[in-house]
Formats: structure tokens, sequence, C-alpha cells
């Protein structure tokens, strides 16, 4: 069993340092997705805020708490994508694809340098791309959450492939 999970109970009764032991354990996992979804920490730490503070809102409805994690993500998704549709994301086609300025030498090896890269696709690239290819939505699914057609999900995950197909092409291997 999770540490977090020893927890539930002790802040469903208001215990102020369950509370914090929870909000420690889970929040990382949470702003791990958000970064996923926006380039400026500070609007995935935004995101992450949001959904940790609906958890503690509705944490007494959650039925069984060993899906606490999965409602989280799904949650942290929403409100990322909730974030990215306040602020309008442009879905626009890139022709020219900006360099990443990063340094090959073991860029392939190195989880940071993956999902900076991540990080550096145009916003509309990087939402359906997450959407897609991480959180396993489906066309559909992301067409009608993001209010577009399945075309353009599709176009853009296509699009978010080659830009990431030739900035991994400029790496070498060692």
């Amino acid at each position: 069993m999770e540490a977090w999970y020893a927890h539930i109970h002790g802040a469903l009764n208001g215990r102020l340092d369950a509370q914090r032991a929870l909000y420690e354990a889970l929040a990382p996992r949470v702003l791990h997705t958000c970064k996923r979804y926006f380039v400026d920490e500070a609007d995935a730490e935004d995101a992450m805020i949001r959904t940790m503070t609906q958890m503690f809102h509705q944490l007494a409805t959650v039925r069984e708490p060993k899906a606490l994690p999965a409602w989280l993500r799904r949650t942290a998704v929403n409100e990322c994508l909730m974030e990215l549709r306040r602020r309008k994301a442009e879905w626009v086609e890139l022709t020219d694809f900006p360099e990443t300025g990063a340094s090959a030498t073991d860029a392939l090896h190195d989880r940071e340098a993956l999902w900076a890269l991540l990080r550096q696709l145009p916003d509309g690239y990087r939402t359906v791309f997450n959407m897609y290819a991480l959180e396993g939505y489906s066309h559909a699914d992301i067409a009608e959450q993001l209010g577009i057609s399945e075309a353009t999900s599709k176009s853009q995950l296509s699009r978010a492939r080659q830009w990431l197909q030739r900035r991994l092409a400029n790496f070498s291997l060692q």
C-alpha cells in the first residue's frame, strides 16, 4: 500500500498533518502531468494547485481511494485543457520549426532533455500529442475536448511527430 493511502482518513477528518502528507505525496505526480501541457513551469504549478484544491474539495466523494491517483491525473489533464481553452490556444500549422538549441550529445539518454524537447512543441501540437500518445485519448475524444475536428487532431499529431522526428534525427547515438 502506498504511503498516501494511509492519510486519506485523517485528511477527511480535517487533520492538517494528514492533508499535508497527502498533498506532498501526490502533488509531484500531478505536477509531472501538468508540465507536459505547459512550457512555463509556473503555469504547470498553477494547474497542479487547482487540481490539488479540487481533490481536497471532492475527497469525501471519492468512492475508491485506491483510484485517487488516476482520478487526479484525469482531473489535472482536464484542468490543463480548460486553461489552454481559456487562453484560446491557436491550432496553427507551422512550416518553419524553431531550433531547439539543445546539445545532441546524450540527449536521447537524458529523460529531462526529452521532456524539455516535448515542452518545446507548439501548444497545439503538444496538447494533442500529450492527449493521444501519453494519456491514451482517441482522436474523437480529443476533438470533443478541444472543440476541434478529428481531422485537425490527426493533423496536429502528425505534425507533432514530424517536428519531434526532425529534432531526434539530429541526435547522435553513442
